[in-house]
């Protein structure tokens, strides 16, 4: 499948390894890119206390995997409003470790590494080159004709 992969301009806070410098991104991405989505995936570190309760709240359904906390949340008007408005974290990055957001049950966007790795799935490349525009820290960007597994 045909996908651009982001890696932003990354830093580092006493509890998170890799944030990325900027997340002005995020907003204009849950407006212009999840509208059709259907769900989203959350993967948080077992550590992430707050976290972790903060998504159990909204969460469908969650399920531990060792080390991380894994939350389905179905992308309805309070929960989009939500994660959209509320997944910043204060200390930097976003809140969360990785989210897979998809359409129906094709996963169409991956943001990992708390917001600085990001690939968008089934993207010829000028929707690939539109969806790059919404970021302005890169450190490296690719597009794939195919995805390999």
């Amino acid at each position: 499948m045909k996908h651009i992969r982001i890696h932003l301009e990354t830093t580092h806070t006493a509890n998170k390894s890799s944030i990325p410098i900027d997340t002005s991104y995020w907003e204009k991405m849950w407006d212009s890119y999840t509208i059709d989505f259907a769900s989203v995936e959350i993967h948080c570190w077992k550590e992430e206390v707050k976290q972790i309760h903060e998504l159990s709240t909204i969460s469908a359904q969650s399920d531990d995997q060792g080390l991380v906390k894994l939350f389905t949340i179905s992308l309805n008007k309070d929960n989009r409003a939500y994660l959209r408005n509320q997944s910043v974290d204060s200390n930097g990055g976003l809140k969360w470790f990785t989210l897979h957001f998809y359409k129906k049950d094709i996963q169409i966007l991956e943001i990992g590494q708390y917001g600085s790795e990001i690939v968008l799935y089934g993207v010829d490349k000028k929707e690939a080159d539109e969806f790059q525009e919404l970021f302005f820290e890169i450190k490296h960007a690719e597009y794939f004709t195919e995805h390999l597994i």
